[in-house]
């Protein structure tokens, strides 16, 4: 299995980024995980031809069995992220999300906030394709330990996000939709 992740912070060090990368060490062996780094090359929508970081994330997707996306402490979907999804959901992205399991993690302060970032963001996934049903997980930000070696500390958050990282498991709804 081969998860990609996108992490919808820009800050290298950010604490959405880390969530991100310790959630993918909790994917069982034989799992792949990979975190696309090229977002903050995705310019809004145009009517004109699909950049190559656009044509690279629709590759990479299309080669993935999942994807897990990480959305920073604001209480909307952060700009960035909106523009790769918006490309994802147009012509031009194809099916690279087509019946795609999709997990989305949001760490907000409040738990107002982090439902409306990821009503945002089921939407925009939802347009794309994206199977992201039961695959949510708030935490606001810094609650989830990470030990020294960027791994979730807290054996009761490690459950709560080893439950978001299941989703990513199930088969490709795909074929139902073809």
């Amino acid at each position: 299995m081969r998860v990609v992740g996108i992490a919808g912070s820009l800050l290298p060090g950010a604490h959405i980024r880390r969530l991100l990368e310790a959630v993918g060490r909790e994917l069982p062996p034989p799992a792949e995980f990979e975190i696309w780094e090229r977002l903050a090359e995705v310019p809004p929508l145009e009517d004109r031809a699909m950049p190559a970081c656009v044509a690279d994330l629709c590759q990479t997707l299309a080669g993935a069995d999942g994807l897990l996306v990480a959305a920073p402490a604001h209480s909307v979907m952060p700009a960035q992220l909106g523009h790769a999804l918006d490309w994802l959901a147009s012509q031009h992205g194809g099916t690279a999300l087509l019946g795609k399991p999709v997990a989305v993690v949001t760490a907000c302060a409040s738990p107002h906030e982090s439902m409306w970032a990821q009503i945002q963001l089921r939407r925009a996934l939802g347009a794309a394709g994206a199977a992201v049903q039961g695959a949510d997980l708030a935490t606001p930000p810094g609650t989830v330990p990470l030990d020294a070696d960027g791994r979730i500390g807290d054996p009761m958050a490690r459950e709560r996000l080893q439950s978001v990282v299941a989703h990513l498991r199930s088969p490709s709804l795909a074929r139902f939709l073809a």
